[in-house]
């Protein structure tokens, strides 16, 4: 399944179809997210369903949203410069994304 949506991500090519790479970038790290909420629910866990749900949820939704802030920065940003292979952009998703997680935690 990782092989899949790595190859989903990769398969487009940086600049173009910003949409289909947010997707799959969100894809990603929402897979990444739900298996962290359940480690954590395995080795901590919840008191009540709701409380256990709110955390899984967080985990999850949070490191979704870092995935599109990546994704949907640093496709723009290749096609805004019209270069598409240049790390600048991936730093740039990257800030993006950071930025996203400071704002989550605040």
């Amino acid at each position: 399944m990782a092989r899949y949506l790595l190859r989903q991500y990769w398969d487009i090519p940086d600049g173009t179809e910003c949409h289909r790479k947010a997707f799959a970038s969100t894809s990603i790290t929402g897979t990444i997210g739900l298996v962290a909420s359940a480690y954590s629910l395995a080795l901590n866990p919840p008191g009540t369903f709701l409380e256990g749900l709110a955390r899984a949820g967080r985990y999850t939704f949070t490191a979704a949203a870092i995935g599109a802030m990546f994704g949907l920065s640093s496709c723009i940003t290749a096609q805004v410069r019209d270069e598409p292979d240049d790390p600048l952009n991936y730093f740039i998703g990257g800030c993006a994304g950071g930025l996203t997680l400071g704002a989550r935690s605040e």
